[in-house]
């Protein structure tokens, strides 16, 4: 497999989608909330309830992606906050840092390139993955944010249920383990793979809708956060996944360590606006800091995940 392979067949896809929704709000100011309140309660919970029904892994395998995703938040969270503490980084720049190197953008933009990198089942584990990942937002993530110089309440930790995923995930495991799945050929499950399959194109536009958004400063400031986050965080996923035996799933484990290697997701920047945006350094809020850190990882991230895909499609890490 060659750069140039991985390149046209995976990121290609996935940077031209993402300028296509960046060519759009320029050119037409679009709104990111309506697109994003669509793709969050209708598109993506069709897309988790119909890749956890269909779902050929092992029960073990799943356990194993959660238990692998709860290590690698923890690990990378530790790794960042002592690096911040040796070099002396202050609040709340030093949570801002632990949050973008522990959440990867393993939703809107891990899901598509895994698709794209592994298939279906590239599909399934960047599914499973976020589900792990969002209840670790809503708890460790409130709680890192909130020491930054803010303070939670028990209506951060809500927001879990109010994500509709966590809805989907509930019917797909009921309709699993009471052996009720409709046909996947059906009216239902056709309708729901169409809306599903439809999230993957709206996702990446949302992306580049946000990337249009953000307003970006002096880069040089984020490049220690962006190094930890493009170079740390997949050697940190790929040492979680020997460490539980590759998932019992070679391509799984694969797909794993591409994920934990994606930009910094935009929730974190939404915790840090909530919970902790209340100092300023040389002018710079945590909230621009962290935004900087969102732009620099995903246009690195092009080249990073171009020869990650490389090395693991040939499987020379796994």
């Amino acid at each position: 497999m060659s750069l140039v392979s991985a390149f046209t067949s995976a990121i290609l896809p996935i940077v031209s989608v993402m300028g296509l929704g960046y060519v759009l709000a320029a050119a037409l100011d679009v709104d990111v909330d309506p697109l994003n309140d669509v793709a969050l309660y209708l598109f993506l919970p069709a897309l988790i309830f119909y890749s956890i029904v269909t779902t050929t892994l092992s029960g073990g395998t799943v356990v194993r992606i959660f238990v692998g995703v709860g290590l690698f938040v923890a690990a990378m969270m530790a790794l960042a906050e002592l690096a911040d503490r040796l070099l002396g980084v202050p609040e709340p720049y030093r949570s801002a840092d632990v949050l973008a190197g522990a959440l990867p953008n393993a939703g809107f933009y891990g899901i598509p390139l895994a698709e794209f990198a592994f298939g279906d089942i590239g599909r399934t584990t960047a599914v499973l993955y976020i589900t792990a990942q969002s209840f670790l937002m809503y708890t460790l993530g409130v709680y890192v944010a909130s020491r930054g110089g803010g303070e939670a309440g028990i209506g951060a930790i809500k927001e879990i249920f109010r994500l509709p995923l966590v809805y989907a995930i509930a019917a797909a495991g009921v309709v699993r383990f009471l052996g009720i799945a409709p046909p996947a050929d059906g009216t239902f499950m056709s309708t729901t793979q169409l809306v599903g399959d439809a999230s993957i194109p709206l996702m990446l536009v949302i992306v580049g809708v946000q990337l249009y958004g953000l307003e970006y400063g002096n880069v040089r400031r984020v490049i220690r956060p962006s190094i930890i986050k493009l170079v740390v965080a997949p050697v940190a996923g790929l040492g979680v996944a020997l460490a539980l035996g590759e998932f019992g799933d070679v391509a799984v484990a694969r797909v794993f360590v591409l994920l934990c290697a994606t930009p910094v997701a935009l929730i974190p920047l939404a915790l840090t606006l909530s919970y902790s945006d209340v100092a300023e350094r040389e002018g710079l809020s945590a909230s621009e800091y962290l935004t900087m850190t969102i732009f620099v990882t995903t246009i690195a991230s092009v080249p990073v995940l171009t020869l990650l895909i490389t090395l693991l499609r040939d499987g020379v890490l796994l």
